[in-house]
């Protein structure tokens, strides 16, 4: 049962990588993590047959993923279409099952659980940036958005968060591994941890998904302040503890100059990044136009077009315009306040923000989303889960440092990166938090 157990956690958490279906079955997607939360589903039944309730009542998982459903069930009586929100609940209790079975095993078996996420990550960020050459070249490349990977997730937007809130714990592990000299033979080597750094690096920057990029930016940030701050602690001298914190700033912007230094020598994008980073603040974005020598008409073309209207005679400008992308989460936005309006107290059922649209835009807020869907009580549940997080994190940071700032760091990306997406049925985010859950076990108060 022990190797069927590893093996499963192994193939579970590996699997996240994978949230495209491989096959349909019946009209339904099938996907690599819903085989794993089966698997997940029935260790955890055999653990309860033999120990009862004892054993599963450690899951703080189970205690929010209970009223997670409660009120999503209760949000079906308002659903515009009760099959397709009552299979989401279904699809949600999978996601709880597997959450319960990652928060439970991640812990003692961390080094099974972060060999298969360093797998994924690297597996996902190599061909993310085959996509982008296959893009280039013409080739077939399976990309959702021109230019833009996705590697095996239905888009852009959530391979960033992926690799963004996979990379810093697999960082704070190695960092926590190193001083009891107990990291694999591969990770001890300084160019292949760089190398492997630098790959997923570059898969974040060329996803061009802002919102990760900003999550990664602040748990940067975080992440060198609390090492600066463990730091001062045990020497009680700020001058060690400052220069760490440039130490590890300046290894960060190495390896950010590094991945930026290849994706402009490979053309590994064909975006003009630091602009795209701007348009985050400023709502607007650099376009090409082509203009007719003759009448002067100016026309918005895409980058993949340049080279067409060039050869016709056109002459190519650029121009500032309102960032579209930018513009549409807002409006969004906007459409989940106006549906929260119709049922604020019981929602409208798991997926109304897909069904309103008529399946062609996913929710892009995670608070608004879960108000939405479960209601007043679903958004309750949410913030609950995020506070009792935070909170256990805050009154252990001197006790247990290592443990506290992983957490408080994954709350604050996860946090970002959801104002921006939501991710109920991604099933990397029910791991990501089982494991921050995991990591409670460690803090006494």
């Amino acid at each position: 049962m022990s190797k069927f157990l590893s093996f499963t956690l192994w193939f579970a958490v590996f699997s996240l990588a994978f949230e495209l279906p491989f096959v349909q079955i019946a009209g339904q997607g099938l996907k690599l993590w819903m085989i794993a939360g089966v698997l997940a589903l029935f260790i955890l039944l055999q653990k309860f047959i033999k120990n009862g309730f004892t054993f599963i009542k450690q899951s703080k998982i189970l205690l929010f993923g209970s009223f997670f459903l409660l009120f999503s069930l209760i949000g079906l009586i308002n659903s515009p279409q009760k099959i397709y929100s009552l299979k989401q609940v279904a699809i949600l209790t999978v996601l709880l099952g597997l959450g319960i079975f990652f928060e439970l095993y991640a812990k003692n078996r961390q080094r099974i659980v972060l060999s298969a996420l360093a797998t994924g990550l690297f597996f996902s960020s190599l061909v993310a940036i085959y996509q982008n050459i296959a893009f280039n070249h013409n080739w077939l490349n399976f990309e959702f958005m021109p230019a833009r990977p996705n590697a095996f997730l239905p888009e852009p937007d959530w391979l960033g968060f992926y690799l963004v809130l996979g990379l810093i714990p697999f960082l704070i592990w190695v960092d926590k591994e190193r001083e009891k000299s107990k990291l694999p033979h591969l990770l001890k080597r300084t160019c292949s941890f760089y190398a492997f750094i630098t790959v997923i690096f570059i898969a974040i920057i060329i996803s061009v998904a802002r919102a990760s990029w900003l999550a990664l930016i602040a748990e940067i940030i975080i992440l060198l302040g609390f090492r600066a701050w463990v730091k001062y602690q045990k020497s009680h001298r700020f001058l060690p503890s400052f220069k760490l914190k440039i130490r590890l700033f300046s290894i960060f912007l190495t390896v950010f100059l590094a991945s930026y230094l290849l994706i402009s020598l490979f053309q590994l994008s064909r975006f003009n990044l630091a602009d795209r980073f701007r348009s985050i603040f400023f709502r607007e974005h650099i376009i090409t136009l082509a203009q007719n020598p003759v009448t002067g008409e100016k026309r918005k073309i895409n980058l993949e077009e340049k080279d067409f209207y060039s050869q016709k005679g056109y002459t190519l400008l650029e121009d500032y315009a309102t960032d579209e992308n930018v513009v549409s989460r807002g409006a969004r936005a906007t459409s989940a306040i106006d549906l929260i309006k119709e049922h604020p107290l019981l929602g409208s059922g798991q997926g109304a923000t897909l069904i309103a649209t008529n399946f062609e835009h996913n929710a892009n807020n995670l608070f608004l989303e879960w108000w939405v869907s479960a209601g007043l009580g679903g958004l309750l549940t949410f913030l609950g889960l995020l506070l009792f997080l935070t909170q256990k994190a805050l009154l252990n940071l001197k006790k247990n440092p290592i443990s506290a700032s992983l957490i408080l760091i994954g709350l604050v990306g996860f946090s970002i990166v959801n104002l921006f997406n939501a991710s109920i049925f991604l099933a990397f985010a029910w791991f990501f938090l089982a494991f921050l859950f995991s990591h409670t076990k460690n803090l006494t108060k």
